[in-house]
């Protein structure tokens, strides 16, 4: 099969429309057009069949697209390895972060890289914790920096710092001298938290089944700016650590104390795809990762 073909099908069957494949491979459109029927000719059979919205695939495709999207994979993961044979890291390294992890860390990341290992191309994605399992357990990204609650431990991963919870409302929600806020008090609020399965969400219900206390979700957001502008402009309450909120809470435009008796600390942890062997860059990045935050932020801006 040629490559070109299968890319195009690939992207086409991520996208479900021809026109946001076409821009995402920097192609015309007519370019994706000819491959996927071209493909379809080698094959003899078809791929897509037209929708309202764009396109859908066949039962043929969906067998097909899984089965190409590990081959296609695995060519690239091996021309990678090959380029490393002389012990120098080369290729991208795709990584998902959760807002809580990607300032300053991405920055820092990027500099780093970019002075000790010029080969290697990174890839930032960004997303709650839940979004960010999927592809990472398909091998669409290599790394993530994501949230973990309680004492749960996923084979493949690695603690990298722990951070507390801040109850974060309208600058004048809270007393001057308030600096603590418990779990039970939250009851009062009304919140603006992300929708379930997000890994806070369901700490949150977890220790509502515990002490019986119920949460007044007045609005879900899977934006971190919608949730915040939700607080700023709309007086709603959520949870949510410093860092995400320093900015704010230092200009006035939010308050926020301590959740506590209990609180509900977030993990940072760093993860791996178990779908492929890490390259040589892959390992390189994620030993910078763990030095940058151990040494450059979990005692200053994390802190």
């Amino acid at each position: 099969m040629n490559l070109r073909r299968i890319e195009a099908f690939l992207a086409v069957a991520e996208a479900g429309n021809i026109s946001r494949a076409s821009a995402q491979l920097e192609v015309a459109q007519s370019v994706v057009s000819r491959h996927i029927k071209a493909l379809e000719t080698e094959l003899g059979y078809g791929l897509f069949e037209r929708t309202g919205r764009g396109v859908a695939l066949t039962p043929a495709g969906r067998l097909l697209a899984p089965r190409l999207h590990s081959a296609l994979a695995e060519m690239q993961r091996a021309a990678i390895e090959a380029g490393e044979l002389g012990d120098q890291p080369n290729g991208p390294v795709r990584i998902g972060v959760v807002p809580a992890a990607i300032w300053p860390l991405v920055g820092l990341l990027y500099q780093r890289v970019a002075e000790r290992f010029p080969r290697v191309r990174l890839h930032f994605v960004e997303g709650f914790g839940n979004a960010l399992e999927e592809p990472l357990t398909r091998g669409d990204l290599d790394l993530a920096v994501i949230n973990r609650y309680g004492r749960l431990h996923h084979h493949g991963e690695e603690r990298l710092c722990t951070v507390e919870s801040l109850v974060v409302g309208p600058p004048t929600a809270f007393g001057r001298h308030t600096r603590e806020l418990a779990f039970k008090s939250l009851a009062d609020l009304p919140l603006v938290l992300a929708s379930k399965p997000n890994g806070l969400r369901v700490a949150l219900d977890q220790v509502c089944r515990r002490t019986g206390v119920q949460l007044r979700v007045a609005a879900e957001a899977d934006s971190l700016l919608t949730m915040k502008d939700l607080v700023v402009q709309g007086g709603l309450y959520t949870v949510l650590p410093h860092q995400l909120v320093q900015e704010q809470l230092a200009q006035g435009a939010m308050s926020a104390v301590r959740l506590v008796k209990p609180s509900v600390p977030r993990t940072l942890s760093l993860a791996t795809s178990s779908h492929h062997p890490g390259t040589l860059a892959t390992r390189a990045v994620w030993r910078e990762i763990r030095d940058i935050v151990a040494n450059r932020l979990v005692h200053t801006v994390w802190r």
